[in-house]
């Protein structure tokens, strides 16, 4: 590459990788929801099912001829012949029960927003040492039984998902994301006065932040993705304009 040439990055890519910054911002701005699985809720279920499947007559009988064969090959007795059909019955329901168990003790959970986190992050006076700090506090770190043996697992403490590369690049790029917010082309209007500005202020940070990670500058990166948000794709797709009604030419007489 030529000494002085500014360096370029796969727009494509830039644009995923600040669309995943981006979502993680509004996550920390709004909360989101979780999946929480009840483990005790879920092993009560399975050794207390509900019931046993219904069968059909046809899966009835099918089952039936399956134990008068055990009969007549004398594996079984006659005596235990319902017996053993309720010990089919149930051993065939055992994928049923573990699904509803699976459906009964799953929920989704809210996880409240941090706004005073987007607070600091969009300060004006806030440095590149005070974004570390928030960073370290991204994650944090909880024991997870798993059988008879104890794990020290790391889990998010902010509203992102597992594994967010949020946290990491703000902390490695704290310098560029705050001279981002002095650049004459970010929306500085106050979010008071219009909220949706947070949004705008969201996805030009994440725009530079993909910039300073593909090593390129704010603006090349601004411009290389563009100003709209992921949110609003849709509305200018084809899929998010009205149909238009076919209209017939009239034929000349």
């Amino acid at each position: 590459m030529t000494a002085g040439r500014p360096k370029t990055a796969n727009p494509w890519e830039l644009y995923v990788l600040s669309e995943q910054l981006y979502a993680d911002f509004r996550r920390l701005a709004e909360g989101r929801q979780r999946i929480f699985r009840d483990r005790r809720e879920y092993e009560r279920l399975i050794a207390n099912p509900k019931g046993i499947i219904e069968y059909s007559p046809q899966e009835a009988a099918r089952v039936e001829e399956i134990v008068e064969e055990e009969i007549r090959s004398g594996q079984l007795d006659r005596a235990e012949k319902q017996n053993r059909i309720s010990a089919i019955r149930r051993e065939e329901s055992r994928g049923i029960v573990q699904l509803h168990a699976e459906e009964d003790s799953t929920k989704l959970i809210e996880v409240r927003g941090e706004p005073d986190v987007i607070k600091t992050l969009l300060s004006p006076e806030t440095t590149p040492q005070q974004i570390r700090d928030l960073c370290r506090d991204a994650f944090m770190t909880i024991d997870m039984t798993l059988g008879s043996d104890t794990h020290e697992v790391e889990v998010p403490a902010w509203p992102i998902n597992a594994g967010s590369v949020l946290p990491g690049y703000l902390s490695e790029h704290a310098e560029v994301f705050i001279e981002a917010k002095t650049d004459r082309r970010f929306p500085s209007c106050d979010i008071a006065d219009r909220p949706t500005n947070l949004w705008k202020q969201l996805w030009f940070l994440s725009r530079a932040l993909a910039g300073a990670v593909f090593g390129i500058r704010t603006r090349t990166a601004i411009n290389l993705v563009g100003a709209t948000r992921p949110e609003s794709l849709f509305q200018f797709s084809r899929y998010g304009k009205t149909k238009r009604k076919s209209s017939k030419k009239r034929k000349s007489t």
